[in-house]
């Protein structure tokens, strides 16, 4: 949201956390339902182990798979989550009521700077 904001999504394809994700057109991005997102000279990511994820993919393209491989194996990243809920698509729709309701002030705040901007230059 902060690239979007700043005018720097505009056009561009990009992801964020799943709760915000719907609201990226306010910033001009068409939204993607991926873990991170390459377009052009932009790079977004989703979520908070999406940035796992997207360390990674950052990595990889400044150096090659087999290091970040290594750098893998060096946070001895292989998550393997005690639930089935990591996702609006997974998660029971008792589970997404709960997130839904923590999130309405995030999702407030993201709308009211989309709309301080609306018009302005950027």
């Amino acid at each position: 949201m902060l690239l979007g904001a700043a005018g720097l999504l505009d056009g561009y394809r990009a992801t964020s956390h799943w709760a915000a994700r719907d609201l990226l057109p306010l910033f001009g991005a068409e939204p993607v339902n991926d873990r991170v997102v390459f377009d052009r000279n932009r790079v977004t990511g989703a979520g908070v182990t999406a940035g796992m994820d997207f360390g990674l993919a950052i990595v990889e393209r400044l150096r090659d798979q087999t290091y970040a491989e290594a750098t893998q194996l060096g946070a001895e990243y292989a998550p393997e989550p005690p639930f089935n809920s990591g996702t609006p698509e997974a998660a029971s729709d008792e589970v997404r009521a709960i997130m839904d309701g923590m999130f309405v002030g995030f999702r407030k705040d993201i709308v009211a700077v989309a709309g301080k901007l609306k018009g302005r230059s950027r």
